[in-house]
């Protein structure tokens, strides 16, 4: 759902800034202005999402056949069909990729055009009735019956027990899961007859986990302290939570932390009437502020400071019963052709203890993928830190790019990740021979140690080999 969202979130952002300003309620009232919003929430990000989904599994024809299903979810419901793009977009594009896996060699030369855009076309109407009659009911069905379970939670003070399921969903890296696919879809329904919407505040709220890093960069002991008040500042400000995340991981009793402050923001937020006009994105608190309406005002700033204070001194409770723990020291492994080695001398042909190397281990290393969840947030900062890196160890001819860990491909000699992503990483990945390294914090520059002398060992191996 990440892959599906995240590239769209510029969008998000602009129709954000659009409704906080011109809707009957926002700063400044526009009726005509105004008009643009509705058709963009409806059509434009249904549609972006459902394009961007079928590119992903099927490049520019599934992008097309995964717009095309999408609008059969759109007008078969009278309501935002975000959830419905999510599942028609996918399915779509990947029966076309299936499709065309079986019929395209067989076709003989000339009759390619041909048959392309007619199985597309064809099984593009046939997505589309098939979306109309009843992927658009049932999920509209569904928003319902989870958006009248989410009112009756408000109405009854009862939202704050939403905390207990997003602390522990941020760490695991289903955020973007729960808040792109379950929260954001109510919150869109929200808007337009609330002017305002809570659930845009139940992810993006990152005054609980940063009262959480406050603990640790207060409480805590050698790397994790050393690193929180850096953390703080990129999720707070740069509004990239992916960081706070190896910490808690490191750490599970701190999830309480986050979980203890996020119940209490969630409930002032109810009782005070607090709320986003939209999607805030990245989630940082210059975010949140632009995207608060001028009845929210009071009611986000206490709710988060609350969240903050909260978290801060469940955190250093929670510090004092586990002192150590979140300062782990474990070596990074690192993986090729699926097995995990000790060092980069196990493999790399020449070096102490040679095993049969893989065919690219002849090959100087050319290419880095720093993958976390999104591919946009956290692993571009990763991508930048090891740049630099490479660049002090005169390595700079090598490209780093980041992405997803859901698009690996064939083209990385080196993938960097985070342990939890790995797993993902490794299914996304159509090279055996691609080595894997994981690392505890993307930002911390002594992280890439393992991959600077994975990096140097291969390469002067490969060089060896060049000149025999």
């Amino acid at each position: 759902m990440s892959g599906m969202v995240m590239p769209n979130l510029g969008a998000f952002v602009g129709w954000g800034l659009m409704a906080a300003i011109f809707i009957p309620n926002g700063w400044f009232p526009n009726e005509k202005l105004g008009e643009m919003v509705g058709p963009i929430l409806n059509y434009l990000f249904p549609l972006l999402i459902g394009y961007t989904a079928g590119y992903n599994i099927h490049g520019q024809r599934g992008g097309v056949i995964a717009a095309f299903a999408t609008m059969g979810v759109i007008v078969g419901s009278n309501i935002t069909m975000i959830s419905g793009a999510m599942v028609m977009g996918p399915l779509s594009s990947w029966l076309l990729k299936k499709f065309d896996q079986k019929v395209q060699p067989k076709i003989k030369p000339g009759f390619e055009m041909f048959v392309n855009n007619f199985s597309l076309g064809i099984i593009g109407l046939l997505c589309a009735i098939f979306a109309y009659m009843t992927v658009g009911p049932v999920i509209r069905l569904l928003i319902v019956i989870i958006t009248s379970g989410v009112n009756w939670c408000t109405t009854h003070n009862l939202l704050p027990l939403l905390s207990v399921f997003m602390a522990p969903a941020q760490v695991l890296f289903l955020n973007n899961v729960v808040n792109h696919g379950i929260l954001a879809p109510i919150g869109f329904a929200q808007v337009p007859e609330l002017g305002k919407s809570i659930m845009f505040l139940v992810d993006t709220n990152n005054g609980p986990l940063l009262g959480t890093l406050m603990a640790i960069a207060l409480f805590g002991r050698g790397r994790a302290k050393k690193t929180a008040p850096m953390a703080m500042f990129i999720a707070g400000i740069a509004g990239i939570g992916e960081v706070y995340f190896p910490f808690v991981l490191a750490n599970p009793l701190l999830v309480f932390a986050t979980m203890g402050g996020l119940a209490v923001s969630l409930f002032l937020q109810v009782i005070m009437g607090g709320g986003l006009i939209g999607v805030a994105s990245p989630g940082s608190l210059i975010a949140i502020a632009m995207m608060t309406p001028k009845s929210a005002i009071i009611a986000n700033l206490v709710s988060i400071s609350a969240g903050f204070i909260v978290s801060c001194t469940l955190g250093w409770l929670l510090l004092k019963i586990s002192p150590g723990s979140e300062d782990g020291e474990e070596e990074d492994p690192v993986i090729v052709g699926g097995r995990q080695v000790k060092s980069v001398t196990d493999f790399v042909p020449g070096m102490a203890t040679p095993t049969s190397a893989p065919a690219t281990a002849r090959k100087s290393i050319q290419r880095i993928l720093v993958a976390c969840d999104s591919g946009m947030g956290s692993s571009a900062m990763g991508a930048s830190v090891l740049r630099k890196r490479l660049k002090e160890e005169n390595l700079d001819t090598i490209t780093v790019v980041n992405d997803s860990a859901n698009r690996v491909g064939k083209e990385y000699d080196i993938v960097i990740t985070l342990s939890g992503l790995l797993e993902r990483a490794k299914l996304s990945c159509e090279n055996a021979n691609t080595a894997f390294i994981t690392v505890n914090n993307f930002i911390k520059l002594s992280d890439y140690d393992e991959t600077v002398a994975f990096i140097k060992q291969h390469n002067q191996a490969a060089n060896q080999e060049a000149t025999t």
